[in-house]
């Protein structure tokens, strides 16, 4: 399991203007060179922007590539992949606080306007823009008859994939040969024009002049290591977007029969028995949202969802389960991606959840990864005779999501229940699931992590239980459960005058506010004074700042960068270069694969029923 979160950045001007010039793609080669400064990083094996840590997790520029010359963006930290919810809530706390000290330490040049960066751990920005956080968990795509189906349909892709590839293939010329025309032009005209307009032309690019890199520390990397993507944003916009159109165009039937095997063939069991967990938990581990209406909302994360399963953001769209990484796999950046397409027909796939919110509270982060493991589980052992289901997912989605009070009902395969009624039917499911399964075990100490994770899932509807009750009872759910904490602040609020309400500008500074990761953020603010409410410790955190858990192949990924993080080859490129499942060593003019080890040999999923 794992977990992708999408980090706001909102960089302060030092002049007090509204805004700063410093674009996206600035902002992330700060913090990225600040991050490693603190540990050491290796690059993707496909180059750009993505740094792999130390400590297992990833980095990257999460901004789309036509707005990354624009201010603010979004940076995207992915946590090591662990098997149990204890070290991934300990691995998210770690990458929280690696962000909010690089935004601390990012170094600026004199020319760039920058007051403070800010870094927001959020899901839906002032404008209404949606990002945050996603989860990912290791389950079976499918058994029995529905395997084989799936794999016949995974076939289909592959010709698909291969046919688009061949079709996509005098496009992809095209944009390299316009790109080589480019370069020589500017090449050419910057012999003839004058020094200091070469200069400045460079500084309004973003680029440093040749005075600037020779001051350069040597420990800061260039701030766009992909020279691909710079030479495709310096074509002309209509080049541009008729290159982006021409390459949907041609991947369009592969991204068709990719819809058609995530709606038919993949995780059937999956989003039959856990859709209806997931809709119903913005009761408990949604982090609130104040629209422009005014209007408070149990989750922003949920505010754009208008599907069950799909790409997500091919066309807009935006799922409860993603399969994009799917189609990212088929349309990799190199012939490579044809190969890896074989690794789709492995029982076991990664189910990705994107309706999830970007929780701060320990106790929500638990209660939220520990009772979906439980229900996978439950799932593969075929024990789901009494999960509910919803009718209309979506439709409940967005009733539950404007029902703050918890009164409204949903049809479910249980009658009409509230949100707060589900999630209580799951929790007895599970419950009954871990006694039954740890009593013939006769190990009960192999599921104490599952006790664990039951124990703050029935704390988290304890909390909104009591809130339901009596509203004014809101004491002991501050710092533990998010949107009732930003609603308690939002009601503190006051107008000018005395009795008035709040502004809503003022409202909304205090919905943004709640998530900034530094001493000034609201919630960072209120646990400091109520550190008994954290639930992972300052000596864990530190620990996975600087190690993944041993029993993960993160840890053989993290040993590997800090053998070869800052070695060049003989060949003058960086000795290693990684991705999530293996990585490539350059020494001595041979170039080696080594594929990351696993901590067992045996059936993954009886390993992670144990342990979570």
């Amino acid at each position: 399991m794992g977990m992708e979160t999408e980090y706001a950045t909102f960089v302060d001007p030092r002049d007090g203007a509204l805004q700063s010039d410093v674009s996206a793609r600035e902002v992330y080669a700060a913090l990225r060179d600040a991050i490693c400064r603190q540990m050491p990083a290796v690059e993707g094996l496909d180059g750009g922007d993505r740094r792999f840590l130390a400590n297992g997790s990833a980095l990257n520029l999460e901004t789309h590539l036509a707005l990354r010359d624009g201010p603010g963006g979004l940076v995207e930290m992915a946590t090591p992949e662990v098997y149990r919810p204890s070290d991934l809530v300990a691995c998210q706390r770690a990458i929280d606080e690696i962000m909010r000290d690089a935004s601390g330490e990012a170094r600026w040049s004199a020319n760039q306007n920058v007051g403070r960066l800010r870094i927001l751990k959020n899901s839906c920005d002032a404008a209404g823009h949606l990002y945050g956080c996603q989860e990912n968990y290791e389950t079976d795509v499918a058994t029995g008859a529905g395997l084989l189906m799936y794999r016949i349909a995974i076939c289909l892709v592959w010709a698909t994939q291969i046919a688009c590839v061949l079709m996509s293939f005098p496009v992809v010329m095209m944009i390299v040969a316009a790109s080589l025309i480019q370069q020589s032009s500017q090449h050419a005209w910057s012999r003839i024009r004058p020094r200091g307009d070469r200069h400045n032309s460079d500084r309004s690019r973003g680029r440093p002049n040749p005075a600037e890199q020779q001051d350069r520390p040597d420990w800061e990397e260039p701030s766009d290591t992909n020279e691909s993507e710079e030479s495709f944003v310096a074509l002309p916009k209509f080049v541009q977007w008729l290159s982006i159109a021409s390459l949907r165009a041609l991947h369009l039937p592969l991204v068709i029969a990719l819809r058609v095997v995530g709606s038919h063939f993949a995780f059937r069991s999956q989003r039959r028995h856990l859709t209806g967990l997931l809709v119903s938990r913005v009761a408990i581990m949604g982090t609130g949202h104040l629209d422009h209406d005014g209007c408070f909302f149990l989750s922003g994360k949920a505010l754009g969802v208008d599907r069950v399963a799909d790409m997500g953001g091919f066309n807009g769209e935006r799922p409860i389960y993603v399969y994009g990484h799917w189609l990212s796999k088929l349309c990799g950046r190199s012939w490579r991606s044809i190969g890896e397409t074989r690794q789709l027909f492995k029982r076991r796939q990664r189910l990705q959840i994107g309706l999830s919110d970007s929780n701060l509270s320990d106790l929500a982060q638990w209660a939220k990864i520990g009772s979906v493991a439980l229900i996978l589980d439950m799932i593969e052992a075929k024990r789901t005779k009494d999960l509910p289901r919803l009718r209309s997912p979506i439709q409940a989605l967005r009733v539950f999501n404007r029902d703050w009070n918890l009164l409204r009902r949903v049809p479910t395969s249980h009658g009409e229940l509230t949100s707060l009624e589900i999630q209580t039917k799951y929790y007895r499911a599970a419950e009954q699931f871990v006694r039954e399964q740890s009593q013939r075990s006769g190990r009960e100490s192999e599921w104490d992590e599952a006790q664990r994770a039951l124990q703050h899932w029935a704390e988290s509807i304890r909390l909104v239980r009591q809130f339901r009750k009596d509203s004014k009872q809101t004491a002991q759910g501050l710092g533990r459960i998010d949107w009732l904490g930003k609603r308690w602040m939002l009601d503190q609020a006051v107008g000018d005058a005395s009795g008035e309400p709040a502004a809503w500008i003022t409202r909304k500074k205090i919905d943004l506010r709640y998530h900034e990761l530094s001493e000034d953020g609201y919630f960072a603010r209120f646990i400091a004074n109520h550190q008994e409410r954290e639930l992972v410790t300052d000596v864990d955190i530190e620990l996975r700042r600087r190690n993944a858990p041993a029993d993960s192949p993160a840890a053989h990924r993290g040993w590997m960068i800090r053998e070869f993080a800052g070695e060049v080859s003989v060949a003058g490129g960086p000795t290693m270069r990684t991705d999530w499942e293996r990585a490539l060593v350059d020494q001595n003019r041979a170039v080696r694969t080594v594929f990351y080890s696993d901590r067992t040999d045996g059936n993954r999923g009886a390993n992670r029923q144990h342990q979570s």
